[in-house]
């Protein structure tokens, strides 16, 4: 099994990266996504680690780890671990949901 990160994983990454670079400089910046790529690897262990996301009370295709102010949203398919997306759980809730029901 291998982790891969889509296109809007990937994105959320560079956002994450370009939001702290003003605050914490490029080092920090580079770190602080470093540690969000590095959570995932546990995930080849135990796929299953993750929490089910619920949404209105159902339960979506997505699981999801916590690493600092970051969920690392994901779904295990029969080839590989597809991390969707990285919600700053500090941004508003109510635009989390058009990434849930993708």
């Amino acid at each position: 099994m291998v982790i891969h990160w889509t296109s809007q994983a990937i994105k959320s990454l560079e956002d994450i990266y370009h939001f702290y670079l003003p605050e914490t400089g490029r080092t920090k910046a580079l770190a602080i996504v470093s540690e969000l790529r590095e959570a995932t690897k546990y995930l080849l262990i135990f796929p299953e680690m993750g929490a089910i996301e619920y949404v209105e009370g159902k339960p979506t295709a997505y699981r999801y780890l916590v690493k600092n102010h970051c969920k690392i949203y994901y779904a295990v398919q029969a080839t590989c671990i597809q991390i969707a997306f990285v919600w700053d759980t500090r941004r508003n809730p109510r635009h989390l949901s058009r990434y849930l029901k993708q």
